[in-house]
């Protein structure tokens, strides 16, 4: 799916470097190049922006530091060729690499000759000591109170352009002015298949005046009247989500929370009070539908009996409920990925994604597994993981085929979701790319 979403985590390090008196210069590459697309013999597509564009924005500003984010290691190659292209402009210019593949594979990416500095962890704190010559080489980012922390620095970036192409994390949204927020940052949990606590160390909360503080402003400066949140899990701590909620509703937004909320943390309650405050759309992380691979393999707190009275609590709201599934365990067998199916049918959300499970470089399972998983071509498409009952391309194509089939049928199920959902989103955004992926994984 073409998304493109405001790069959270650079604004926030422009904000620290304005804050701290440096001149800062952006450059998304998604979002300057969205419509440049390149097909390949793979069947992939890519876009962004082409080199020559990059090299030219660099050469323009004539930079002391280029930094640059990689998240996913499948883009390490990317993220390599940017600090090339910089010392191709001139070998004065220091390089900086941060993100959750070089935070998890740092000695692996300072190899790299053109990176110059590799940033373990959150950056704000990190990066102002690198451009103040107080640190260099590998640099743990140690702890970031997000407390102190100013907001993301969205003027420096081209937020209409976002705004215009309106595909946020939620590709269903019914607004034309969506943009991304985070209230926390991090997760208190650890589940095996994830590399969040790693990179984002422990979990922490805003204010709450600060987080609705920020929302005014985000409407009244931006017309925004669609907040993505895109935080780990929002809800943990029920008296501070409580009180953000009721924020929330005083101010007048819709929102979403598209990322994977945590079930034991809802109740009726809170259901009611996110409903009052905005929220349409939840998505929630089921992950398996086996106790014994909740417990033994995940590691996830989950009591499979609440989830039926949260979607009969949702659908008396009227917020869409989708599901996240994590499917393709060595430990799991073909009849238990199949029982996902069933559970989330039985269930009646309204859509669910049945993932293949990809190992992130940093979680548990990576280095379980890491004697024959190269993170060059850990892909969240395929499977990374040999699984005893089936071949990687079976895996593949029995659960492509478990989310064709499932969110297909919504069409019978309730036609009027069915329209609402998927009709209307055509509609709003004629793209291709929409038409192919919106019976497939979400």
């Amino acid at each position: 799916m073409k998304r493109c979403l405001f790069p959270m985590g650079l604004g926030y390090l422009a904000a620290v470097l304005e804050k701290n008196g440096i001149l800062v210069s952006v450059l998304d590459c998604i979002v300057e190049g969205y419509d440049n697309e390149k097909y390949h013999k793979n069947g992939e597509m890519t876009y962004g922006l082409e080199d020559g564009d990059i090299l030219k924005k660099i050469r323009d500003f004539d930079p002391d530091f280029v930094g640059v984010s990689c998240l996913i290691s499948r883009q390490a190659h990317n993220a390599h060729r940017m600090c090339k292209l910089a010392k191709e402009i001139d070998q004065k210019i220091q390089t900086i690499m941060g993100g959750c593949h070089p935070s998890v594979l740092s000695q692996v990416v300072k190899k790299d000759i053109n990176v110059d500095h590799v940033v373990i962890g959150s950056g704000e704190n990190a990066i102002v000591e690198i451009v103040a010559g107080n640190t260099q080489g590998i640099v743990d980012g140690g702890y970031v109170d997000v407390k102190e922390l100013p907001w993301p620095a969205r003027h420096l970036f081209p937020l209409e352009k976002y705004l215009k192409i309106n595909m946020p994390t939620s590709i269903y949204s019914p607004h034309s002015r969506v943009t991304q927020i985070e209230f926390t940052r991090s997760c208190p949990f650890n589940c095996s298949f994830c590399s969040t606590t790693q990179f984002r160390g422990r979990y922490q909360k805003r204010r709450i005046s600060d987080c609705i503080e920020e929302v005014r402003f985000l409407k009244n400066q931006y017309k925004i009247n669609e907040l993505d949140i895109i935080d780990s899990n929002f809800i943990v701590d029920k008296k501070w989500t409580k009180e953000l909620l009721l924020g929330l509703k005083k101010v007048g937004i819709s929102w979403a929370n598209p990322g994977g909320i945590w079930l034991e943390g809802l109740d009726e309650e809170l259901l009611q009070l996110m409903k009052d405050s905005g929220c349409y759309q939840l998505s929630l992380a089921v992950e398996s539908s086996t106790p014994k691979i909740l417990e033994e393999v995940i590691n996830k707190p989950i009591d499979l009996k609440k989830v039926r009275p949260i979607v009969r609590m949702c659908r008396k709201l009227g917020i869409d409920l989708h599901a996240f599934f994590v499917c393709g365990f060595p430990e799991q067998t073909r009849k238990e990925i199949l029982n996902d199916y069933y559970f989330a049918k039985e269930m009646g959300f309204t859509s669910a994604s049945f993932n293949i499970i990809c190992p992130l470089p940093g979680s548990r399972l990576y280095h379980k597994y890491s004697n024959f998983l190269d993170f060059d071509q850990v892909d969240l498409r395929k499977a990374s993981i040999p699984h005893p009952e089936m071949t990687s391309d079976e895996l593949v194509m029995l659960v492509d085929g478990m989310n064709k089939m499932f969110n297909s049928s919504l069409i019978y199920r309730d036609p009027f979701m069915f329209i609402k959902k998927y009709i209307a989103t055509i509609i709003r955004k004629p793209s291709f790319h929409i038409l192919r992926r919106l019976f497939s994984r979400q």
